[in-house]
């Protein structure tokens, strides 16, 4: 029988509840939730991101040792926070990671349509396909599509470009951006705050109006509850991946 890490185990339901309280009125509906994940799998990898992201995220603050700083900066926790959180949304998903080459190169694929590559707009064209199926930012899209109306709407008119509110695709991109900034550049998520924040891209104003830490979380909780009340209905643990989702991201602002 295969063994799991998670599955059941007393500690990790009491992180996993801790981090996901927001979603429910009490540890009872939280045991009627976790009991209608009849498969252990699916129960194991709920139990594995409740408990990831109470540590990671939930309660774990970057601290400073350092006698002339404040012991936690928001900017600072922030950035490693919301690194965390996507790098979760990313591990919902059963797709190893395959690069461009290796996609292009698949023996599944029929070369004789494949190459040659014609041209630059040929080349970006499979590029774009494949960024489809193994972008990670096409797994942040879907899970942020997904939300509720009500915190879709909420996320939109906390950024505008240009003073104009933004599609909840537009929002997944913006945060994917700003983990990118830091994971990447080591630039800080200033978008990701408590106060107000204006940046340029393209000669566009990009206007970050309190999207806080706290609301970030609130959305990513629902989020999850909302995953994996798909997945105990489908029966599938990775219904990220399923083709149903592949082009199902709203435009609702």
């Amino acid at each position: 029988m295969k063994k799991y890490r998670y599955c059941d185990d007393k500690n990790y339901k009491n992180y996993t509840f801790q981090a996901l309280s927001s979603q429910f009125s009490d540890d009872q509906e939280f045991e009627a939730f976790y009991s209608s994940l009849k498969d252990s799998e699916i129960k194991d990898q709920f139990l594995r991101v409740g408990t990831l992201y109470f540590f990671f995220a939930k309660n774990g603050d970057w601290h400073v040792n350092d006698p002339n700083s404040n012991p936690v900066i928001e900017y600072f926790t922030n950035s490693f926070k919301l690194v965390a959180i996507l790098a979760i949304i990313e591990s919902l998903s059963n797709k190893k990671h395959v690069d461009f080459f290796e996609w292009l190169s698949d023996s599944e694929k029929d070369e004789n349509e494949l190459f040659p590559i014609k041209d630059k707009a040929e080349l970006k064209k499979l590029y774009k396909e494949y960024k489809l199926d193994y972008g990670s930012i096409r797994r942040c899209k879907l899970f942020f599509a997904n939300l509720s109306t009500e915190t879709r709407k909420k996320l939109c008119n906390l950024i505008s470009i240009d003073g104009e509110p933004v599609t909840i695709e537009r929002v997944a991109e913006m945060i994917y951006m700003e983990r990118s900034k830091f994971a990447h550049d080591c630039d800080s998520a200033l978008g990701i705050s408590s106060g107000f924040h204006v940046a340029q891209q393209k000669n566009k104003e990009i206007f970050w109006k309190q999207f806080s830490m706290e609301i970030l979380q609130n959305a990513f909780e629902e989020g999850v509850i909302i995953f994996f009340k798909k997945t105990a209905s489908t029966g599938h643990p990775n219904p990220i991946d399923s083709n149903q989702n592949r082009f199902q991201l709203p435009s609702d602002k």
